[in-house]
Formats: structure tokens, sequence, C-alpha cells
């Protein structure tokens, strides 16, 4: 009877607990795989930001050489068809020489933009910082396109765009968003963790230009899990009834074995039959071999290694 309740107990707790981690992974999965939609779509989304960046450096590179006032125009005009754009000009040595926030006045980029460039241009810059001297507290990023050894175009992008999709899917997903254009600083979702941080993936963009980390909680995860336990535990359930009809069906099968066994030794159906060992080399009878048979109604044998195991088992 105390072997009878251990296999009731571990037909319904092992299903149990292995529904359960079932869920769980499957929830860090469907956890994973939603996050990695979120940050492909916002990687995309900044990667063609970059790209159409990148062509207004192009633009403004071109232009290098006519003179500022006549540069301005045209720098106006570009401007107007790319919102997110808060300057374009260019720099020499250093020093802003003409752009569309400053005019012709001659300016060093630290003082509008908060920071210093490389000594020596090179090819293509590109670096977030944390805000510009003229325009709203919201950080920014900066294309810079080389045109000559001394010369560059720039362009300043507002990062507004990029920070209100990063917002939404934050808060669709409950992690908090972090976004890195080249080594500088982050563009970070305002949302807090709610606890701890259980599970960080890092992204990138296909030029390797932009890095994304997404920081996950467990409360989120929690949540995923709970959707999914609505699934397992009744499969636990359905999985726990099916061991147990079938541990009922080999419990009573075997007492019916031994319930046959000890009817068929009462009504003497066992038989014994002899059969001689012959020793072929030295050309005589050895001994005998003593084989016990059990024949049925219908004129079917049941083996010995079923009806003697049985009998064993039983103690008979």
């Amino acid at each position: 009877m105390k072997v009878r309740k251990l296999f009731l107990m571990l037909f319904i707790a092992v299903p149990l607990i292995v529904m359960i981690l079932v869920g769980l992974l499957a929830g860090i999965f469907q956890l994973k795989r939603d996050i990695a939609v979120s940050a492909n779509t916002l990687l995309r989304f900044s990667a063609d930001i970059s790209a159409a960046s990148w062509q207004v450096a192009g633009k403004a590179a071109r232009l290098a050489e006519s003179s500022c006032t006549d540069t301005l125009k045209e720098l106006s005009r570009t401007r107007a068809f790319t919102p997110y754009v808060r300057d374009i000009g260019f720099l020499e040595n250093g020093d802003i020489t003409c752009s569309f926030v400053t005019g012709t006045e001659r300016y060093h980029f630290s003082r509008l933009a908060g920071l210093s460039l490389p000594a020596s241009y090179p090819e293509r810059w590109l670096r977030s910082i944390g805000s510009m001297a003229e325009g709203p507290d919201r950080l920014v990023v900066v294309y810079v396109k080389k045109v000559a050894a001394d010369k560059a175009a720039f362009v300043i992008v507002d990062s507004q765009y990029v920070q209100e999709l990063m917002e939404i899917l934050a808060a669709e997903r409950a992690s908090a968003f972090s976004l890195t254009f080249g080594a500088g600083e982050a563009i970070t979702s305002a949302a807090k963790l709610r606890g701890k941080a259980f599970l960080t993936q890092r992204f990138t963009s296909t030029d390797h230009t932009i890095q994304l980390m997404v920081r996950t909680p467990f409360s989120t995860l929690s949540a995923y899990w709970l959707q999914n336990l609505f699934i397992f535990i009744p499969l636990s359930l359905c999985l726990s009834v099916g061991m147990m009809l079938f541990y009922r069906r080999w419990y009573l099968k075997r007492l019916s074995l031994a319930r046959e066994i000890a009817r068929g030794i009462t009504h003497n159906e066992f038989t014994v039959h002899y059969q001689p060992v012959f020793n072929v080399k030295h050309g005589s009878c050895g001994g005998v071999e003593a084989l016990m048979r059990w024949p049925q109604p219908d004129g079917r044998f049941i083996t010995p290694d079923i009806f003697i195991t049985a009998a064993e088992n039983e103690g008979m």
C-alpha cells in the first residue's frame, strides 16, 4: 500500500515539476524572441536614420568649396526634408566655419556639441553625445565625413525619433533599452527596471556602428511563465492520469497473472517434460533436462520466462 501511495505521488509530482520547468524554458525562449524582434525593429530604424544622415553629410561635402552664403541656402533646403537633423555644416581644424545654426561665424565645435573631434579627421566618424548647446536638452548623434586633411562636413541629428520608438518598445517589453552610436553616450529608455536585471541581451547593427543593450527583470519573464502554466499544468494533469492508468493496468495484469498461476497449480495445469541430454562426443546420454510447461485451454502455451518470473516476484 505504501508503494502504491509513493507511485501515486510520483505520478502527480514528476509531470507537474517537468511541465513547470518546460513552461519556464518556453517563457525564456518566447521572451528572447520577442525582445529580438523589438531590438531589430529599433536597430533597423536607427540604421535607416544613419544611412540618411550619411547621405546628407555626403551632399554637404560636395558643397565644401562653395561660399558659406550659397551653401547655407542649399543646407536649409536639405534640412527642410530631414526634420531630425539639428545642424549641418563644415569643420576646419576643429572649428565650425559654416553651419545652419552658427551661420558664417567661426565657432569651436566643442562649444556647440560639448566634445572635441579627433586631431585628424577619419573618413567617417560617428558618435552619440549628451546634448547640443543650441537646442533641446536631448542626446544627439554626430556624423562627420572627411573632405580634406583638415576639412570635414558634419551632420548633427536629434535622437527624438529614435527615443520615441525606444520608449514604445521598452514599455511593450517591460525592459530597459540602451542604444549607443559609435563609442558615444548611451540613449536610454526612461522607464526604470522593476528589480534587478534577470536577462541582458546585446544586439548590433550590420555595420557594427550601432549597439543596443536590453535588460529585462524577472517580473517580465514571470508574466510569460504564468501564461505558459495555464497550458502546461493541464498537460501535466493529463500526463499524470495517463501514467496512473498505465500503472493500474500493469498492476491488475500482474495480480491477474498471479491468480492464474495459483489457479493453475490448484488444477494441476502445469506439466513437466523430461528431455534427454546427449553427449555427442562420447555418444552417450549424459542426463535429462526438466522442462515445465503451462498449456492453456485454447491450445496456447505461456512461456516459462513469464510465469516463473511472476511466481518469483509474488513469492510463490
